[in-house]
């Protein structure tokens, strides 16, 4: 607000003096990031520029706006493929841990299977070992037994 009426308040003292003096510079108010600058400019120090340059420059102008907005929109959509990148790479960290971990358990089953193996599969505790074992052992015993009994 105070730069609003700092402002009317220089315009119309300036218009009251231009009525009573001849111009020679031209009053520029500007405002620069909140502050209001003041500058008085003669006409010896305004530069004059051909509409063709004028025309040239606001093109090229144009080209680097579009040419920033495209490269803002693809710097965000690399930005976005950069978190999908991680986000990816922590999945592939937890596949990772999770296959080490199957492979801990997938060799801790093969020891407790060599270890059943071990205790288990011994020869003479095999099924047929004893089949055959108690019917050798029972043709002993009988031919033993005939041998020994008075005829």
């Amino acid at each position: 607000m105070k730069h609003i009426l700092l402002i009317l308040s220089l315009f119309l003292s300036s218009s009251f003096y231009a009525q009573f003096t001849k111009p020679t510079k031209n009053l520029v108010i500007t405002e620069m990031d909140g502050d209001v600058v003041i500058d008085w400019y003669s006409e010896d120090d305004t530069l004059q520029i051909p509409s063709l340059e004028l025309e040239e420059f606001f093109l090229a102008l144009d080209t680097l706006e579009t040419q920033d907005s495209i490269k803002t929109i693809l710097i965000k959509q690399l930005e976005k493929q950069i978190e999908f990148h991680l986000e990816l790479n922590d999945h592939n960290e937890n596949i990772l841990m999770y296959k080490d971990q199957e492979i801990e358990l997938l060799n801790d089953q093969i020891l407790i299977y060599t270890d059943r193996l071990n205790q288990v599969d011994k020869w003479y505790k095999k099924p047929w070992v004893g089949v055959v074992g108690g019917f050798v052992g029972t043709i002993v015993l009988i031919h033993t037994i005939d041998y020994t009994l008075p005829q």
